[in-house]
């Protein structure tokens, strides 16, 4: 009887001393993986980081430019021709002989014959008509390319009409207009060709705002921003910079303007 109970204490014991290795091991297991989902966090934290800093790289390194004076005065000549970053306004300006060497047609609304911008804006911009005509509406150009000579009128018109201080505001003066740089355009919406702020009411504008920089493309002249750009508000007027600058404004709400310095 004495055997039988030292038999049954041993098993005991031994079932008691397996569970406690059971046990051990399972808690050891438990901190294993406590201990390696710490450590693996911050190397995604990272990773994510990384990857912000390396979109920031590609965005361009630009020389800022003294905007804090009157419009046209203390200007600039812009000097990197060939950039799709160049800014110009009504303190950085472009040379009176400057024509883009690689303009091409783009789709327009017929208005305006052979509208024309430079080939990268070009291609860009028939990939964000690909993308309306998916979204259901058509867009297409009112005009985009314009000559020194062809702003000399425009400006000289509007200022004999409405005065130059209106000129001023809705025009600008020949040499600082973004559509002799051909990386800008005037869009039409549906074909409507009723008024230029007619893209403002059409349904699908809001997609176009939200979505454009993802093909490059900036609304130049925001509502709010008329005294950062010294332009009144053009809710028709586009600007190309490329997706990663177009991405950036976009995120951080800034013109082309305040990137330079404004």
């Amino acid at each position: 009887m004495k055997k039988k109970r030292r038999r049954v204490r041993k098993f005991l014991v031994f079932v008691i001393i397996v569970l406690i290795m059971i046990i051990a091991l399972l808690l050891a297991l438990i901190m294993k993986r406590t201990n390696d989902n710490k450590v693996s966090q911050p190397q995604q934290t990272q990773e994510v980081v990384s990857k912000k800093e390396d979109t920031e790289t590609n965005l361009p390194k630009v020389t800022k430019v003294d905007q804090s004076k009157e419009p046209y005065e203390n200007t600039i000549t812009v000097s990197d021709l060939d950039s799709i970053y160049i800014l110009v306004n009504k303190y950085s300006g472009l040379p009176e002989d400057y024509e883009p060497k690689d303009l091409v047609e783009v789709p327009s609304s017929g208005e305006n014959a052979n509208v024309r911008m430079r080939k990268p804006a070009a291609k860009a911009f028939n990939k964000l008509i690909d993308a309306a005509e998916k979204e259901g509406f058509i867009l297409n150009a009112c005009s985009a390319y314009r000559s020194y000579a062809y702003q000399t009128d425009l400006f000289n018109n509007g200022a004999a009409s409405y005065g130059e201080e209106y000129a001023d505001r809705y025009w600008t003066r020949p040499g600082y207009s973004e559509h002799q740089s051909g990386l800008s355009v005037d869009i039409r919406m549906d074909n409507d060709c009723s008024d230029l702020d007619a893209v403002r009411y059409n349904s699908h504008y809001g997609w176009l705002l939200k979505n454009m920089h993802k093909y490059g493309f900036i609304l130049r002249y925001p509502d709010d921003k008329e005294d950062k750009t010294k332009i009144a508000p053009e809710s028709w007027h586009l600007r190309y910079v490329g997706v990663d600058l177009a991405t950036y404004l976009y995120k951080n709400n800034l013109t082309l303007d305040e990137y330079y310095g404004a």
